[in-house]
């Protein structure tokens, strides 16, 4: 009896103790993780801005196209906020003009006075989806406010003279884009009289550059234009005294440039004629390679 019945006791011990075993690994199992869904609308884009910088201790106020202002108006000397998701940054001699960026090309119209009898000489810039475009060497005084324009895609810009003298210098930076060269163009008036303005236009597409005052007195004007290839390099033009024209208008055509001679210029009211008359070629004076 007792050979029979022991091999059996054996055999559900052991076949108890698989059962126990397997039933720990079973509870043992990782919980999957679940695979997320990714959002079928994407996060909104951050909205693309202006910013106008002006590098010097002076009180600035911002009118768009709407009459709506930022900054300070000159008459109460308190600070309005008009302009719609418009911010400033302030430090002790700068301040930034954040607004939203309108690639319609309307017109900001930007005021300045400095806050010394003491001329402080200041640099206003104002930098946009691939641009930066301003004015350099501003004398800016107390109670004489200077006044300025800067279309919001960077291709207008004008300034209206509180001083007789050298005008501050006008400059327009442009990208086109990978593969396609950028530039830098510096243009400077050389007798510039109080209310009298100086207007500087750039037209990528026909590769123009416009400028001009309405100075009754003959102008003459400094241009410096400096290309920058795909590749790196650069090439450089300039030229001192340009005064052909009693009109005082000129366009540059800088399209067909090759980097290294002399660049056709024509009087601005010429050029949109229905017969163009003969460019002046004005030869390159950069020392740059």
């Amino acid at each position: 009896m007792f050979k029979f019945c022991f091999p059996s006791i054996l055999l559900v011990i052991l076949t108890t103790g698989f059962s126990v075993s397997a039933s720990l690994v079973d509870r043992q199992q990782p919980v999957p993780t679940p695979i997320p869904v990714p959002s079928a609308t994407p996060p909104p884009a951050a909205p693309r801005t202006v910013q106008i910088l002006l590098g010097a201790d002076a009180d600035v106020l911002v009118e768009n196209s709407d009459g709506k202002r930022t900054g300070v108006d000159f008459k109460s000397g308190k600070f309005v906020d008009e302009i719609p998701g418009a911010r400033v940054v302030s430090a002790e001699a700068s301040s930034t003009y954040i607004l939203p960026f309108d690639k319609s090309g309307e017109l900001y119209k930007i005021s300045i006075s400095g806050k010394s009898s003491n001329p402080v000489t200041g640099d206003l810039s104002m930098t946009g989806p691939g641009f930066v475009v301003g004015f350099r060497g501003l004398s800016l005084v107390s109670r004489q406010v200077q006044m300025m324009g800067i279309a919001s895609n960077g291709l207008h810009l004008w300034l209206t003279a509180n001083q007789d003298g050298l005008s501050p210098q006008i400059f327009l930076t442009s990208q086109s884009g990978r593969g396609k060269p950028s530039y830098r163009f510096e243009v400077t008036s050389s007798v510039l009289e109080v209310g009298k303005t100086f207007t500087v236009d750039l037209n990528a597409d026909k590769g123009l550059v416009y400028f001009k005052t309405d100075s009754v007195k003959k102008d003459s004007f400094t241009v410096m234009m400096r290309r920058t290839n795909p590749g790196g390099t650069r090439d450089v033009f300039t030229h001192k005294d340009i005064s052909f024209s009693a009109k005082n208008s000129y366009a540059m055509d800088f399209g067909q440039w090759d980097g290294k001679s002399a660049v056709c210029f024509y009087v601005a009211g010429d050029l949109e004629s229905a017969e163009k008359k003969q460019c002046t070629n004005l030869e390159n004076e950069s020392s740059s390679p």
